[in-house]
Parts: structure tokens; sequence; C-alpha cells
């Protein structure tokens, strides 16, 4: 129970103590320019109430054809990439809170109560689940014959994907204190790449679960329990043969992925991630600053603080632009060169017309859509999961 409630507080925390004056950083207004950019939507679709009102990042899972939605409710959607139609929908009757990944013809998603479901691609069927030591807050890696699920207490699973099968296990020790979430494992090859709470960044075996390395991505400092907190919470990136990942309270660091080697690392705090995108590592800091770092030297590019204090996500790099997701749910377009805005929309659920109600009968307004998840992109499109349950997908389609 203590743990749970440590977990619980601290979003209120970390705004508490976001700067040297211990008081929360007001959002800044929306920041008014050109934009020289058109940006289309291609469809938006909803799925449930999304993460309801509770503390969660839920992202969509985008393969080749499909996109795998999920709603804390249980709720999960197959949706056609190009059209934005609805191929199944199915009431899991889980409690989703580990978002949701698709590879190799399965579909996965971590719950709640420590449960990890494996569903068929092709039509939703559950193949199996198996319950495991914690709740997963983190959306499970696929890999050829693995899936590799994080669960807060600590531990890395191996599971065989045709059956759920124990292969192996990696167990870690936490703090009591740590953000509420968890960054996903990665597969690389061979190689699965998991952070964790202690700040720690692991490189396994994906077959053996063999430890090739372990590093601390920072150190903690401080006399109490909160300033002493580091977490390796947000996103982490692989290009190449580099990793790059970002603590709470900790430091920005590049890594060679096959020797553990530090490559360069540097002071920096942050909670939601990192993207890199032809040798520029893009940063959100715990005020909300988008920072553009050189990838192989670490050092500062560009500063964009106009979105300062609005919660953003992690940020996504693709083609010429930078794109990141506010609190007030605003899908925002940068340029990759020096920060500066490009375009904007607002992400929205559409309203859900109630079958039984009668002709003119007012219906409720959906809750506002925040995006805290970080935006995915393949082939140049962009595709946002809202916390009220919207999908959408947007390209930048004339230059002006």
């Amino acid at each position: 129970m203590r743990y749970w409630l440590l977990i619980l507080l601290i979003p209120f925390a970390l705004a508490a103590c976001s700067n040297d004056d211990d008081e929360v950083i007001p959002p800044s207004p929306l920041p008014v320019f050109k934009s020289d950019v058109q940006v289309k939507k291609l469809w938006t679709q909803n799925v449930g109430d999304g993460v309801d009102d509770v503390y969660l990042n839920l992202k969509p899972a985008v393969t080749e054809r499909w996109v795998f939605a999920a709603a804390i409710s249980g709720e999960l959607v197959k949706i056609d990439r190009a059209t934005g139609d609805v191929v199944w929908e199915v009431e899991t009757e889980r409690t989703i809170t580990g978002g949701v990944s698709a590879a190799y013809g399965v579909v996965a998603f971590g719950t709640g109560d420590g449960e990890v479901v494996v569903l068929n691609e092709e039509d939703g069927a559950i193949l199996w689940s198996k319950k495991l030591d914690g709740q997963i807050m983190a959306a499970p890696a696929i890999a050829a014959d693995h899936i590799l699920v994080q669960t807060l207490s600590g531990r890395l699973h191996g599971l065989k994907r045709e059956d759920g099968a124990v292969a192996w296990l990696y167990d870690t020790s936490i703090p009591i204190l740590t953000l509420r979430g968890e960054s996903s494992p990665v597969v690389v090859g061979e190689v699965t790449l998991a952070g964790f709470a202690n700040g720690k960044l692991a490189a396994l075996d994906t077959n053996t679960g063999f430890v090739g390395w372990e590093r601390s991505i920072g150190q903690s400092e401080g006399r109490s329990e909160l300033e002493r907190l580091i977490d390796l919470d947000g996103r982490f990136w692989v290009s190449g043969k580099t990793v790059y990942a970002v603590t709470y309270q900790g430091n920005a660091s590049a890594i060679d992925i096959p020797s553990g080697r530090l490559l360069w690392t540097r002071k920096m705090s942050s909670y939601s991630g990192v993207s890199e995108f032809l040798s520029q590592l893009y940063v959100v800091d715990d005020d909300g600053k988008l920072a553009a770092l050189d990838a192989v030297s670490g050092t500062d590019l560009w500063l964009q603080e106009g979105l300062r204090g609005r919660r953003l996500s992690a940020p996504t790099a693709y083609d010429r632009y930078v794109v990141v997701g506010d609190f007030a749910g605003y899908l925002h377009w940068l340029s990759y060169q020096d920060g500066s805005f490009k375009a904007r929309v607002k992400v929205s659920s559409r309203p859900t017309r109630n079958p039984n109600a009668k002709l003119g009968q007012a219906e409720p307004k959906r809750t506002e859509d925040g995006l805290r998840a970080e935006p995915v992109v393949y082939q140049d499109i962009v595709y946002v999961q809202g916390n009220g349950g919207a999908v959408a997908a947007y390209q930048v389609i004339e230059k002006k």
C-alpha cells in the first residue's frame, strides 16, 4: 500500500519540484506564428474513453497495414491504416494499463492486474494469457520467439511467444519512490534493452536473458527520497548501434549497444523520453522545454521554450519536423533546423451518439483530449492517441 501511495502521488510532486522556486510552472500560452506547412487529418476513430481519469500513457501500435489501439476499460480495436476503418473491435474485459504492441501476427497488452494477454492479429481472438508478479505499465516487446514484459516490481519477463511459458526472468531492485509509469522494452536483433525505475539501462540476450551490460543513466543526489528520485521512465531510442536515454533528475546519455560503452553523457532531467533522427537528438525536459542536441557529441543545437509548462509528450522526429503533443490536446510541428513552429492541430474525440437518446436530446460533451502518449510516425504519417480515446492520423501534404 505504501508503494502504491507513493507512485500515485508522483505526478503531483513532479510539478511541485520542477523549478528552483518549488512552484508549479504555469502553462505557456499557445505560440502565435504563421504556419508555412499544411497538415491534413486523414482519419479519426474513438477507442472507448481512452485512459479515462487515470494517469496512463497508451499509444497506438502501427504496422505496415494496421493500427491497434486500446482503452483502459478493455476495448481493443484494429484499424485499417490507410482508410481509418475499424476491422474488428473486441471487449477484453480487462483493465488495460500497459499499452499495446503488434508484430509477428500477434497483438499483446498488459493489465493492471499484472496479466499479459496475447491475441491473434487476424480476428482478435485471445491465444493465451499469463499472470505475472506486478502491474504492467508499459507495452510488451514482441520478438520472433519471445514476448518481453516489464512489471512495476522491477522484473523483466522473457516469455515464449507461442504459449507464454517463462523462458527467463531478470530482476532488479527498485527504490521506494518512483515515477508512475515504465519505459517499454526494445528488441534490437538478438538484444533486448530495458530501462528501470532505479535509473539503469540493461542489455540482455533476448533468447536466454543473459545480461550483456547494465549502466546507470545518472546518479541519485539530495537528502530526501524525492530529491534522490532517478527514474528511466520515458521512451529511449535506438539508432543503429547506439541507444539514447534520459532519466528524471539524471542525465541524457548515448551508449554503444554491443559493448555498453558510454559515448557521451550530460546533465538533463526528463520523464517523457527522447527521439533521434538524422544525427540530432530531441529531448523534452521536465519543465517542457524542447532541446535539440548533436547525437554524436551531445552538444546543444537549439532550445525551444515556447511550450514550457504545457506537460509535453515525448517528441518524435521525422522528415524535416519534430512533433510533440501537449496537455490541452494540441499537436505541434516544429522545424528540425531551429525549433521554430511550423503547424498545429487540435486532436479531439468525435462524440458518440447514444442510440437510445430521444430526438433533440442534448448529448454530454466528451472530456477534452490531452496528449500524454508520444506521436508514432510510420512512412511520414503521424499517428496519435489522445487521453480521451481519439486515435487520429495526420500528414503534411503541401508546402505553402
